[in-house]
């Protein structure tokens, strides 16, 4: 099965926030918060004109299976939301999407992005691609957000 990378297009946006919201569901219920912005965003938040953002998107076989995005700041960028289907998980759709969001990074010194402590998954994959955790933070009562760092060397 052959997994393919693109641009998103306005076209994807419906299907991309229902794979993004039962993607997160997962966080929402083990931190008890629905209202964190991957559950409650709406097409029109997304701004696929604005130059300081990529969305990408994976198909494999015609359907959309996952996406993520780049928001560019200068010489850092975050990577949001990373987003795969429940019926591709464990298919390497993932790792592909890290991988070649790293390439629309033109400019940026050093790439960021954050994940629940408790996302054991998310976290070894971020390590396994070169991120390091630079800051915890507090999020609700028992929890902790991890946020991690890449830097890159971008012509």
């Amino acid at each position: 099965m052959d997994i393919i990378i693109r641009k998103a297009t306005k076209e994807d946006l419906g299907i991309l926030l229902e794979i993004q919201k039962k993607a997160f569901m997962v966080q929402a219920l083990k931190y008890d918060a629905f209202d964190i912005p991957p559950m409650v965003e709406k097409e029109s938040e997304i701004d696929l004109q604005n130059i300081n953002l990529t969305v990408l998107v994976a198909e494999m076989n015609g359907k959309l299976a996952g996406s993520i995005r780049l928001l560019r700041d200068g010489t850092n960028a975050e990577i949001k939301r990373l987003s795969v289907d429940d019926n591709y998980q464990n298919m390497g759709i993932g790792r592909k999407l890290m991988c070649e969001i790293e390439k629309h990074a033109n400019g940026v010194e050093r790439l960021w992005l954050f994940t629940g402590g408790q996302s054991e998954k998310n976290i070894s994959l971020y390590k396994k691609l070169g991120f390091r955790v630079y800051k915890e933070e507090p999020f609700k009562e028992e929890f902790t957000l991890i946020y991690m760092e890449k830097c890159i060397m971008t012509l």
